[in-house]
Formats: structure tokens, sequence, C-alpha cells
């Protein structure tokens, strides 16, 4: 393998390692909370992507406005399923089960709208004026908007971090996450709270969808496509932890780059469930999961 192609292989891999990143720190927040696992998250993910597609082929308006109407379209359903279905049954207190078969049963019936709404056969979002065509790094073209996808996700990130680490509301989630019976005791209001958590894992979701439209094709089972790969991220990294995320996600990224370059799709996956076993036999909690809390 020359250098070139190690250095292509490379931002390939963080290429995507930025999707699953998005998409499984949406997925680790709600877990870390409530310790919900939530099914109809690839839901959320294909309708941000869908939603970016009408904004920009159909509406004719800006890739700059999908994202923030992505997100807050998915943000609001988020937090009318948590509302009106995973707080009911939470309050009924129902069996986990319960809420995990009103999840993937909730992923099924938007699957089966995006059908009726947007039809089955596959399509592909554009890429942004701004970011089409190539860049020069050290004699290398690469695609500007992948490298776009790159840093988006790492600003993105960072805020997270800042948000859960360095504010008020951040600490209270901590709190919910670490005791939520002694939490609630000392005057936080949970519920709230949990609502507001599960709005925003959501709407991560739908902006990792727009992000991905561009590089993968849109189709109704991208819902439950990437769902296995997520929920790998999150176990390998350790469950309710973002910095597990990252790193986990980083990891499989580049196993999934260079498997498919040098062996193919389906070894590469292969890799990626051996890597996790492997891991999770030294590490049973996963690289940085600690069984409660946030990391």
């Amino acid at each position: 393998m020359t250098w070139a192609t190690f250095i292509l292989q490379t931002l390939n891999g963080l290429s995507i390692a930025a999707i699953y990143i998005l998409l499984a720190s949406g997925l680790t927040i709600v877990f870390g909370l409530q310790g919900i696992v939530n099914c109809a998250h690839g839901l959320f993910y294909m309708l941000g992507a869908y939603i970016s597609l009408t904004v920009v082929a159909k509406l004719g308006q800006s890739f700059w406005l999908a994202l923030p109407a992505a997100f807050l379209v998915n943000c609001l359903l988020g937090v009318l399923l948590e509302m009106l279905g995973i707080r009911t049954l939470m309050k009924w207190r129902r069996e986990f089960t319960h809420v995990l078969i009103l999840t993937v049963g909730f992923g099924i019936l938007g699957q089966e709208m995006v059908k009726v709404i947007w039809g089955a056969v596959p399509q592909l979002a554009g890429v942004p004026p701004s970011l089409r065509g190539t860049l020069e790094l050290g004699g290398l073209a690469y695609p500007k908007y992948w490298l776009f996808v790159i840093l988006f996700t790492i600003v993105i990130m960072l805020g997270l971090f800042f948000f859960f680490f360095r504010t008020g509301l951040g600490t209270l989630v901590q709190s919910i996450a670490l005791n939520s019976e002694v939490s609630q005791a000392l005057g936080t209001n949970a519920p709230r709270i949990n609502t507001i958590a599960f709005g925003l894992g959501t709407g991560l979701a739908g902006v990792a969808g727009v992000l991905a439209g561009p590089i993968l094709s849109l189709n109704p089972n991208m819902a439950f496509e990437l769902i296995i790969v997520i929920f790998v991220i999150i176990i390998f990294g350790g469950l309710g932890s973002l910095l597990g995320v990252v790193v986990s996600g980083v990891i499989v990224g580049l196993v999934m780059a260079f498997g498919t370059a040098l062996l193919s799709g389906m070894i590469a996956k292969i890799l990626t469930f051996c890597v996790m076993i492997a891991v999770l036999t030294f590490r049973p909690l996963g690289l940085f999961g600690r069984g409660t809390g946030w990391e």
C-alpha cells in the first residue's frame, strides 16, 4: 500500500466514522440518561436524509437550511414520541421490553410512511454547490464535502462535550443519569430533562441523515441498515459514554475503510465484530464504560 493510498483510506474511514459518531451520540445520550434502547433511532436518521432531499431538490432551498430543518423536525418528533409513548409506559411502570417494542413499531410505521410519501426507489441527494469539487492535500485530491463532514462532526461533538460538562443543564443531565431518584428529590425536573435529551438525540440523528444523503443512497431500508453498526459502536465504546462513541466510531470507520479497500465490504463488517469481541473480552463494559454515568 502506497502512502497516498493510506492517507486516502484514512480520510475515507474518518468520513464514515463522522456519520457513525453523530448517529451513535444521539442514541447513547438517550441510553445514558434513561436506559432506553431506542430502536426507532434509525428512522430519525432516514427522515433527516429525506427532509434534506425535499428542502434542496423539491423546494429549491439551500443545503444550509436543510441542516436546521432536519434537526428541528426530528427533535419535535422525538419529543412527541417520548412524551406520548415512552413517558406513558414508564409512568405505568411497564417492562423494558414494552418500550423496546414501542420504538420498534414506531420505526416500522415510519419506514412504511416514507415509502408512501417519497417512494421506495433509492435516491441520491446532491452535494451543495459550495462544497463540490476536490481539495488538494499534499498532492492528493479529496472531495471537499467529505472533509466538511469530518470537520462538521468535530464541531458538533465539541459542542456536546461543552454542553454536558460545562453547563448547568448538562450537570443536571449527568445527575439524573447517575441517580434519577436522588436528583428529583433535590428538585430536578427529570421528566422535562429526559424529554429535552431525547429530542436532542433524535435531532442529531436527523443531522447525520442530512450529511449522509450526498454520500449514501436514500432508501426506506436505511432506517435499519446502520442500526446494528451503531449498537456495535455504543457497546464497543461503553454504554452511555460520549468519549467512547468518538473513539469506537473512529476505530470502526477505519476498520470498515481499510477492510473494504484491501479485502471486501463483507469481510470488513466481520472484522468490525472481531475487534469488538476482542475488546469486550478484556473490557466487558467497553473502552470507557463504567456501568453508569457519563464520561
